[in-house]
């Protein structure tokens, strides 16, 4: 039986939503050990899976591909056990971490001689525009992808290059704030029309945007400087906050959004966000006390409106796969 568990992933907002030197998009991110995804798979001649009914049709999709290019044989499916899923369209990059895990169970059970790229772009990742969470399955720590090009960019199947990864010191935190579930989320045909529709952002902000992650993020973290990594992407975050401010009706998916965030501060959290369309929030700071501290307060002052809290750290491996 093959085990596989997967970090989630943050996202911190995207580059470039102007396209004006021919790509578009690019963004960065972080991989996380808490939420997971945790699944087990053996060999089977039918699809069966146990614990999460609503994967079944990814996994099912995977196996179509796969056989329809002549890499599978017809007889050829899955057994999977769901242990824990990371909860759908909440800013965690859930679809990718399911989808990779399944394929990467299908490469190693079946002795397939795959590539990453060429296993991720057999995936449905429809609609995803990032390579964050694919660099967060596969290598883990701090990602920057590159984007897609503006003639690629309807193009599902386009996986954007990996063009930094670095691990994460040890020493920083984070604190993962998922909010409870709402029926309006951001996803599928709701996300195609809001990038269809959205005026492009000022080029004078994606080339800012690009400006403090090559010479505020990067070098910062390099030298493991939270306080200069946190001012840096707390810029990207706020000028992508603002500019789709126009989509959320505000900075933030949820009303409450702001409050938290301004908590975080108050407290002295150094970085906070929210992860891709959220509603997922984020903080980092060396004090993993303090950050406990901002847990307590939180669950005490919005026990309607979180779902849960954690604290951990980066996952700087990737998903673990082992054979148990």
């Amino acid at each position: 039986m093959l085990k596989i568990k997967t970090p989630a992933r943050l996202h911190f907002g995207q580059l470039d939503l102007n396209g004006g030197l021919g790509r578009i998009y690019g963004g960065s991110g972080v991989g996380v050990k808490e939420p997971y995804t945790l699944m087990y798979f053996k060999k089977s001649r039918k699809l069966e899976v146990k614990g999460a009914d609503n994967i079944k049709k990814i996994a099912a999709d995977f196996l179509s591909s796969l056989k329809n290019a002549d890499l599978l044989a017809e007889e050829a499916a899955l057994n999977i056990r769901v242990e824990k899923l990371l909860p759908a369209h909440c800013g965690l990059g859930s679809g990718t971490q399911i989808g990779l895990s399944i394929a990467e169970a299908v490469k190693q059970l079946y002795n397939l001689q795959l590539k990453e790229k060429r296993t991720a772009t057999l995936v449905n990742r429809k609609h995803s525009r990032s390579a964050i969470g694919f660099g967060a399955f596969y290598q883990g720590g701090f990602i920057v992808d590159g984007g897609r090009p503006t003639s690629q960019k309807e193009n599902d199947n386009y996986l954007p290059p990996v063009l930094y990864r670095k691990e994460v010191p040890e020493s920083w935190n984070f604190i993962i704030i998922i909010l409870n579930e709402k029926s309006d989320k951001v996803a599928g045909k709701k996300e195609i029309k809001i990038f269809n529709n959205i005026e492009k952002m000022q080029l004078k902000k994606s080339a800012e945007n690009c400006h403090h992650l090559l010479l505020g993020m990067l070098p910062a973290l390099e030298e493991k400087n939270l306080t200069k990594f946190s001012k840096h992407l707390n810029t990207i975050e706020d000028n992508v906050a603002n500019y789709f401010a126009q989509i959320q009706g505000g900075k933030y998916s949820r009303d409450c959004s702001a409050n938290i965030i301004n908590l975080m501060e108050r407290e002295g959290i150094q970085a906070r966000g929210q992860s891709s369309w959220g509603p997922t929030l984020y903080g980092i700071a060396e004090d993993r006390e303090k950050l406990l501290n901002i847990k307590r307060k939180l669950e005490s002052e919005y026990p309607e409106i979180i779902k849960n809290i954690l604290v951990t750290k980066a996952a700087n491996s990737g998903a673990e796969i082992v054979y148990v």
